[in-house]
C-alpha cells in the first residue's frame, strides 16, 4: 500500500471502520444462514431415523447433534443479543432457530409419555 492509500485511509477512519463492520456483518450473516440450513435438516434425520425405529443408540447421536447445534447457536446469540447488534432480523432468525432445537430437545428427550409424542409428531408431519 502506498503512503499516500495509507495517509487517505487514516484521514476517515470513521469509512475505514464502516467497511470492516459491513465485510464482517455480511459473513456473520453467511454463518447464521449456514447454521439454520444446517437445523433444518434435523427434520429430515428425525424422519429418516427416529420415527420408525427408535434406538438408544440413535437417540444418543440426536443428542449430540443437538449438542453442537445449541452450542454454536449459543455463540452466535451472544453476538446478537448484543443491543448494538446493527441487524434485528437476524438475531431474531437465531432467537427462533435456537429455541426450535431447544423445542426438538425437549421432543425427543423430555419427560413427554410415547403418546403425547406420537400425537405431537403427527401434528408436524401430519401423518394420520
Amino acid at each position: 500500500m502506498s503512503t499516500a492509500a495509507l495517509t487517505a485511509s487514516l484521514d476517515e477512519p470513521v469509512d475505514l471502520a464502516g467497511g470492516i463492520a459491513r465485510r464482517i456483518m455480511r459473513t456473520f450473516r453467511t454463518q447464521v444462514e449456514d447454521w439454520c440450513d444446517v437445523c433444518r435438516q434435523v427434520t429430515g434425520w428425525e424422519e429418516r431415523h427416529l420415527l420408525d425405529a427408535l434406538t438408544p443408540e440413535k437417540l444418543k447421536m440426536h443428542a449430540q447433534i443437538l449438542d453442537e447445534l445449541e452450542s454454536i447457536g449459543r455463540w452466535l446469540s451472544l453476538a446478537t443479543q448484543d443491543n448494538d447488534f446493527p441487524d434485528r432480523a437476524i438475531a431474531e432468525i437465531v432467537k427462533v432457530t435456537l429455541q426450535d432445537l431447544k423445542d426438538r430437545r425437549a421432543l425427543w428427550h423430555g419427560k413427554l409419555k410415547p403418546q403425547e409424542r406420537e400425537n405431537i409428531l403427527r401434528d408436524i408431519f401430519h401423518e394420520s
